[in-house]
């Protein structure tokens, strides 16, 4: 794409006219009149022609195209009464009239990235099991025609942050809103690391800033509701286009979706420079695309459709560049292809080789039907209105079934509402149409197959080749990071944060990246950090004015500040986030905000206000279709009733939540659900029934290879084995399960082993060894901040102490049990407390206070209606009158 004449050289692949001394300097719109004049040499083209191909703007006048041809005549010194370059035709126009000869030259390679040689440490191809899925899935699905092949020039970056990118921002909340539900969240503490070859995938050096470029939106001036779709698939193509050549960043279109919502900015054709610089600020974007569509009839009675785009800066609020085109409706993609062609000359971000004519954007869909629902659905996701989007997705699917980005946005889809193996499945219909696509397209598709697989290791691998192959990207760093922690590889998570702040600011700045260090921090139990994280990332969210971002770590810093024994900041955070959600209309994470609040209000002993949260949150999940959080809340809820004793309510909420969970297809949660009911079976005496819900959980964990599920599943069945005499074979299955939990780093996991293997060695008769499991547990439990297990632990210590004569020592076990017992509200922990106690004065001879704590424990095992226990209690009370 280079012109010579005379002595100059037009050079469009870099935006530049080259002349005898080097570089002419050039404004935009002249550069781009001397373009259009060039490549429709020796045409006559009217001011008219050149006003719409150069500045696409109604208003200006015909001065305008005068001004600019006597700028581009002033640098190719060329005399307008005796023309060599261009020619003045009277009342018709202007042509260019000098003899063009092309320099032909091979057009750029992207560069092919080999995964075996450059990313030898990241598997990046498929897994034989991944492998299996996919063709499955492709089975199935045996009738979709193949996908049609995008050429290797095709506009790849856009493409790569829509089908990676759908939830940029939700992949930070989801993370932390699974911290509410412990049945399904990675536990605290789970910091097992691989090898150090894998810590980060980071460039050696600062790499250079591409400018960042972010698509707003299109006003449509005919106001006809019937077309407001029209705006999203303007931006996605042009995105798409835009993109291509690699020489600028797209800014996600979550992100700008959040941001539009966050600043209540309203489609126009342009933007004040006020308004400019807060998107600038929000989204952190150099330049930003605007413009308008009008549908009208035209004079052959075919509707006419016009499209005009507007680039301008942030920093100096100037429109940089201009292009308007009018055409069919039905050529949607070509005329936005067409304005990105006319605008990239401008911006200097043109590259040979890839044509005008929306070739590579026409990958986006094959028919105007499927266009217009996906866009429709694309919009409903991004405001969190996933079973919305559904419908459309899956008619869309119907519609253009070898279309691989359709598949992938139902997986994205089919996930966020718990469908999880449902999405897997059109994940992998994905990945098996996306096999011709070039190499970024396919690896985003990949990418998100390998995670909702639960491939964290093959999905880092992924991200760690996308992110070679644009460092200064700061979205597919945040995707590794992410993926490295889902691994258990904490320390590479971090390392990757720490990588993605030397990029250049904005992105270096970006609130994002502390909440994945305080998310990594987490995990690896080091709640300081993660507070601290998250607070950076409140105070950097507030001022870029990204609520959404703010709410964000501020549930992640009530987490933290819980774990570090805070609970009033703890609350007073959920709360703000909870108000935050809902101003911005995300009403799944502002439950899960209520959620953490109802965590906060049990953990400090007011389980009546924790009950009204969850039964305001379960009814809002369920009407809103969003079935993984309302399964979750069952099973959390039901942790709430079990520790007042309702275990009636307990079994009907655990049963519901299985319901819900088989239902969309969740696995792994239903086997924790089965063996949360076989604890509470056992606990009521239903040995037979306890084991047969185990024995289900057991089965089912192994089945999907979950090291978490099957440690806890044989927890329970251990305490089966244990009650019907089966000792050995008790302590075989928790020696299984503590090594389960070393090996998968699960802390929490092993703290809970390590009780259940010192309440075995205590029946056996093994007090020393049973001690030192619990001192153990305890240790942990303080660590990781559990005050229940930590109340837990120091009864079963002070017990040990009561049987061996240490009555001081068992005395103040207890002692410190009751008051954490009390501070929670749970019954259990400050019955068993009361009876220590009064098991101590007791042998002390104190019957007035032994006589005091077996009442108050009395009346408590009442509560809990544990016949058993109050029974004792009875005895022992009768016992002290003698």
């Amino acid at each position: 794409m280079k012109y010579r004449f005379g002595e100059f050289v037009l050079d469009l692949e870099a935006g530049r006219l080259l002349g005898p001394d080097g570089e002419v300097r050039l404004r935009p719109q002249p550069f781009r009149l001397l373009q259009v004049l060039v490549e429709n040499a020796p045409r006559i083209l009217s001011q008219e022609e050149l006003l719409d191909l150069v500045w696409g703007v109604e208003h200006l006048s015909p001065a305008s195209v005068k001004q600019a041809v006597s700028e581009v005549r002033q640098a190719l010194r060329d005399d307008p009464s005796r023309p060599a370059a261009i020619e003045t035709v009277p009342r018709r126009g202007y042509r260019f009239i000098a003899a063009l000869a092309r320099v032909e030259e091979e057009a750029p390679q992207l560069p092919v990235v080999s995964a075996d040689a450059e990313f030898g440490t990241w598997p990046v191809v498929l897994s034989e099991r991944a492998r299996r899925v996919v063709e499955e899935a492709i089975e199935e699905d045996a009738a979709a025609p193949p996908a049609a092949a995008v050429p290797a020039s095709g506009s790849r970056r856009a493409a790569l942050a829509l089908v990676i990118g759908l939830a940029a921002l939700g992949i930070t909340v989801f993370a932390l809103l699974v911290r509410a539900t412990p049945d399904g969240a990675p536990p605290a503490g789970k910091a097992a690391e691989a090898p150090a070859a894998r810590a980060a995938a980071r460039p050696a050096t600062r790499p250079a800033a591409r400018p960042a470029v972010a698509v707003l939106g299109f006003k449509n001036l005919s106001g006809d509701p019937g077309d407001d779709w029209i705006s999203g698939a303007l931006a996605e193509i042009i995105g798409f286009e835009l993109a291509a050549p690699g020489r600028v960043r797209l800014i996600p279109g979550e992100n700008v979706e959040r941001m539009r919502r966050e600043l209540a900015l309203p489609h126009a054709e342009r933007h004040a420079p006020a308004t400019l610089a807060r998107i600038g600020r929000n989204l952190g974007t150099d330049l930003v695309v605007a413009g308008s569509y009008l549908r009208t009839p035209g004079e052959d009675g075919e509707d006419k459709l016009r499209v005009q785009m507007v680039v301008q800066s942030v920093a100096t609020g100037d429109t940089v560049a201009w292009a308007r085109h009018t055409g069919a409706p039905e050529s949607l993609i070509e005329l936005a292809t067409a304005a990105v062609r006319g605008v990239q000359v401008g911006l200097g971000t043109a590259v040979p080789g890839i044509a005008a004519g929306g070739d590579a954007a026409a990958a986006l869909a094959s028919n105007a039907a499927s266009l217009q629902l996906y866009s429709e659905a694309l919009a409903r996701l991004r405001v969190w209105n996933a079973p919305a989007a559904l419908p459309l997705l899956e008619q869309a699917a119907a519609a253009d079934p070898g279309n691989p980005f359709v598949h992938d946005a139902l997986a994205g889809a089919l996930a966020e509402l718990g469908f999880e193996g449902e999405g897997k499945k059109a994940a992998g219909r994905a990945v098996g149409l996306a096999r011709e696509l070039p190499q970024e397209l396919r690896l985003g598709i990949e990418g998100r197959f390998h995670a909702l697989s639960g491939a964290w290791e093959e999905a880092a691998g992924i991200y760690t080749a996308l992110w070679r192959l644009h460092p200064d990207d700061l979205e597919p760093g945040l995707r590794l990071a992410h993926a490295q922690r889902q691994a258990g590889q904490t320390g590479g998570a971090l390392a990757t944060v720490a990588a993605l702040r030397r990029l250049p600011s904005p992105a270096g700045d970006d609130p994002r990246i502390d909440l994945e260090e305080a998310d990594a921090a987490w995990q690896g139990a080091d709640f300081a950090r993660a507070r601290d994280a998250a607070s950076r990332a409140v105070a950097k969210s507030e001022r870029r004015g990204t609520a959404l971002l703010t709410a964000a770590g501020l549930f992640n810093r009530a987490w933290s500040a819980l774990r570090l024994g805070d609970s009033r900041a703890a609350l007073a955070d959920f709360r703000q986030a909870h108000d935050l959600y809902i101003r911005m209309g995300d009403r799944g994470a502002a439950m899960g905000a209520l959620l953490g609040s109802a965590s906060v209000l049990q953990a400090t002993g007011r389980p009546a206000e924790a009950r009204q949260a969850y039964e305001r949150a379960i009814p809002v999940l369920r009407e809103s279709g969003d079935r993984r959080r309302e399964a979750k809340a069952l099973n959390n809820f039901a942790a709430l009733l079990a520790d007042q004793g309702d275990f009636d309510a307990v079994t009907r909420l655990l049963e519901r939540s299985l319901e819900v969970k088989r239902e969309i297809g969740d696995l792994q949660g239903a086997a924790t659900t089965l063996a949360n009911l076989g604890n509470l079976l056992r606990q009521r005496g239903d040995l037979a029934g306890a084991r047969r819900r185990t024995d289900e959980a057991l089965a089912l964990s192994r089945r999907l290879g979950d090291a978490h599920g099957t440690a806890l599943a044989l927890r329970g069945m251990a305490r089966v084995l244990d009650h019907q005499g089966q000792g050995a074979e008790a302590r075989a299955a928790l020696e299984e399960a503590l090594e389960l939990g070393r090996g998968s780093g699960d802390a929490e996991g092993v703290a809970q082993t390590r009780i259940a293997l010192g309440e075995l060695a205590r029946r056996a008769k093994r007090p020393d060894e049973a001690r030192e499991h619990f001192r153990e547990a305890l240790a942990e439990f303080e660590r990781l901040g559990r005050t229940g297990n930590v109340a837990h632990s120091r009864i079963a210590l002070a017990e040990i102490d009561l049987e061996q004569g240490r009555l001081d020592a068992a005395r103040a076990g207890f002692a410190a049990a009751l008051a954490l017992a009390r501070s929670l509200e749970n019954d259990l922990y400050e019955a068993h407390a009361h009876s220590g106690l009064a098991e101590v004065a007791t042998r002390k001879g104190d019957v007035t206070g032994a006589r005091g704590e077996h009442e108050r424990a009395l009346a408590l095992w009442l509560k809990l209606e544990d016949e058993e226990k109050a029974a004792r209690a009875r005895k022992a009370l009768q016992e002290l009158k003698g």
